[in-house]
């Protein structure tokens, strides 16, 4: 090897994502949190899905015992038992999803250019859960130029981020939670606030997303005021147009 195949050995492309670093440990942090919270979720959907199969199963087996021989199956059982195994696959096709988001946040990719509101989105659908009824959900995930990061863990800091401003809505009646993703001139810049009650995790909470975001060449800011909600801006290095 020459001194100048040395020279470029040392230096990788950037773009190619070579060389990037390695996750940080607050990243695999947020993985855990995000990880046990989606468990939790699941736990009883799983439950439900195993007893309705398990009724399926107790059907037919009921019925093969009281057979003397090929016993036709009752038509008006056979269109129960089709209903059932038709809503069990549905159910087990949601739970899949939501496994295969959770995969796709978790896997260890170098640092490289991804499109930032896929990223967003797929931390909307993780902490999903934390949306539901009673609380105005603004989303607007416009179009930015590629961002240099992670998308996966990302998507892992928003779904922490919109999980406590969801509780923070929660806690005030009446309250909204608006995610967006808008381009500033070298920059894309991912907001998501409420005017809920407020939460003293935002802080903690944006020291992490502000730990990892760094990394990448980004910048957090979070507040959080009582009685008026939480508020994170998140902006990434976009590409060069």
């Amino acid at each position: 090897m020459t001194d100048g195949d040395a020279e470029q050995a040392r230096e990788p492309d950037p773009d190619d994502g070579a060389g990037a670093e390695p996750a940080p440990p607050l990243a695999h942090g947020l993985a855990g949190d995000v990880a046990v919270d989606v468990a939790r979720q699941l736990a009883e959907p799983v439950r439900a899905l195993r007893d309705r199969l398990g009724l399926v199963v107790d059907h037919l087996e009921r019925h093969v015992a009281t057979s003397t021989g090929p016993t036709p199956y009752p038509w008006r059982s056979l269109q129960v038992l089709r209903q059932d195994l038709a809503a069990a696959y549905l159910e087990a096709t949601a739970l899949a999803r939501r496994l295969d988001e959770l995969d796709r946040a978790l896997a260890a990719d170098p640092a490289s250019w991804f499109d930032v509101s896929a990223a967003v989105e797929l931390g909307l659908h993780l902490a999903g859960h934390h949306l539901a009824a009673g609380v105005e959900v603004l989303i607007d995930l416009g179009n930015t130029p590629p961002a240099r990061g992670v998308p996966g863990t990302l998507a892992l800091v928003v779904a922490q981020l919109v999980a406590v401003s969801a509780r923070s809505a929660h806690e005030l009646p009446g309250s909204s939670v608006s995610v967006r993703v808008t381009p500033e001139p070298g920059w894309a810049l991912v907001t998501i606030a409420d005017n809920g009650s407020g939460s003293t995790r935002a802080s903690g909470l944006g020291e992490l997303a502000r730990d990892v975001i760094a990394a990448w060449g980004g910048m957090v800011d979070a507040a959080s005021v009582p009685g008026a909600g939480c508020a994170f801006e998140l902006r990434l290095p976009t590409q060069a147009g």
